[in-house]
């Protein structure tokens, strides 16, 4: 599971911010090997007035996740946010910056169970361990190309 949410600066349309979140949740998907049904993208809204020059021309994605996510599988997501970003708002958005925040299972929660207290918690093990699997091999396709 994934947890994102996107900082911009305010002043896009409401299609611009919905392609920016489509794309980005498109990204965590690939990146962490998680259905759309465990990947959750939202969008804060900053003032122009309570930023710096440089913060308002940056997207930041913050993204909230368990520990184990590979770095290729997370280089897969700051490369999807990237092009997530030129999609919805031009070749000229600015920076896009993506950080990773891990927590350990037993700090995180669903359906009323801490994780590893889920009645399916080996079924979640077992597809992370396919989802590492999968993203080292996306890697090391990228390092031969």
């Amino acid at each position: 599971m994934s947890l994102g949410i996107i900082n911009i600066v305010e002043g896009y349309t409401k299609e611009q911010k919905q392609l920016l979140i489509q794309e980005t949740k498109k990204a965590c998907m690939e990146g962490f090997g998680v259905s759309m049904d465990h990947s959750f993208v939202s969008i804060q809204e900053i003032k122009a007035e309570n930023c710096d020059e440089q913060t308002k021309h940056m997207q930041c994605l913050y993204i909230f996740t368990t520990f184990g996510k590979t770095p290729e599988g997370k280089n897969l997501i700051c490369a999807g946010f990237e092009r997530a970003c030129t999609l919805a708002l031009g070749e000229d958005h600015g920076r896009s910056i993506v950080i990773f925040k891990e927590h350990g299972n037993d700090n995180a929660g669903s359906s009323g169970y801490l994780r590893p207290f889920n009645p399916n918690y080996a079924q979640y093990v077992q597809k992370q361990k396919e989802m590492e699997e999968r993203n080292a091999a996306k890697a090391e396709e990228l390092r031969k190309a």
